[in-house]
């Protein structure tokens, strides 16, 4: 779907919530395993994830690696990369466009860890707002075999829904 649709109609249903998501941006979480077990965000445990158990190099390997802004251990064995503050919507070409998904992280709400970049957490209402308007503006495309398909990540989201298996899912990334 076009990523400057979203922010458009996010600006319609609940614009308070979008003024405030300018003014401070967000702040998001995502949890590690407690061990190898795939009911997590990140289907790995820190160790996985970091390849290293020693609390302060595994601190240096999240910024480094996948460029959080801070690392959180917790008791259970688990851990969670915490980002932001950072704005979901950026400019490019003239259009505002919603760069970074605020849902569907994960089906379980315990596992992310999501508020205004002052930590208020998010209202309710705006995240149903956002899902019904991910909703509303999902393209379905009907795969045949040999088909190819070309995301520009710049203007467009992908919903993250679930296919069916098997499924193979090759992606290379260009910056």
């Amino acid at each position: 779907m076009p990523s400057h649709i979203v922010v458009e109609k996010m600006e319609e249903r609940v614009p308070e919530f979008m003024a405030k998501l300018s003014e401070t941006g967000y702040i998001f979480g995502l949890k590690t395993a407690k061990n190898n077990c795939s009911s997590s965000i990140i289907n790995k445990t820190r160790k996985g994830v970091l390849k290293t158990e020693e609390e302060v190099e595994a601190e240096k390997r999240a910024k480094e690696k996948i460029d959080c802004s801070s690392m959180k251990f917790n008791q259970d064995g688990s851990a969670e990369f915490v980002y932001g503050p950072m704005n979901p919507i950026r400019e490019f070409g003239g259009r505002r466009a919603w760069f970074n998904t605020i849902l569907d992280y994960t089906s379980d709400e315990r596992d992310i860890n999501l508020r205004f970049g002052d930590v208020t957490p998010f209202p309710f209402e705006a995240l149903d707002a956002h899902k019904k308007i991910l909703g509303e503006n999902c393209v379905d495309l009907k795969w045949e075999k040999g088909d190819v398909l070309l995301v520009d990540n710049l203007c467009v989201q992908h919903a993250r829904r679930p296919g069916k298996p098997p499924r193979l899912i090759l992606v290379s990334i260009c910056k």
